[in-house]
């Protein structure tokens, strides 16, 4: 038996909010999603788990449980809870990343906050494998880097 929420990394880094929708049990982060705990705080959510989704929610409204900026990935399709959150929390987050959305999703925003397919594959992936951590942190690594370059 696992837990809803897992959390590592430094907790005043900018954090990463993993919702995730599978039904996998984990008792600690994923392997593959170990890397970014050097630069990143994660957290992940079992979004099957009952407590999962009101903690999510819970942290996202205090300023003191997540480091900034946040970054939310889940997998597509976007779950309508998920988007509902973000409707009415999105003053501290960031970016919401998509792994595998559906043909419709892609670029947007969803309660103002900006969307961006992370990996789209030719099947739904779980979130915890290495090519879906790799491709978050990518899209990371370009959100940053587009943060710091001066704007005309």
């Amino acid at each position: 038996m696992g837990t809803s929420v897992v959390q590592e990394g430094d907790f005043e880094a900018p954090a990463v909010l993993v919702l995730d929708p599978a039904e996998e049990w984990h008792q600690e982060l994923p392997e593959a999603w170990r890397r970014l705990t050097s630069e990143r705080q994660v957290v992940w959510c079992r979004l099957a788990t009952p407590d999962a989704f009101p903690e999510a929610e819970r942290m996202l409204a205090d300023p003191d449980a997540l480091g900034r900026p946040i970054d939310v990935v889940t997998r597509g399709p976007v779950r309508p809870d998920v988007r509902d959150l973000l409707s009415r929390r999105p003053g501290p987050v960031r970016s919401l990343l998509l792994v595998d959305p559906d043909e419709e999703e892609g670029e947007g925003a969803i309660g103002g906050v900006p969307v961006r397919v992370a990996a789209r594959g030719q099947r739904s992936r779980s979130l915890a494998e290495r090519d879906v951590a790799d491709a978050v942190r990518t899209a990371i690594a370009e959100i940053d880097a587009e943060a710091t370059r001066p704007h005309p």
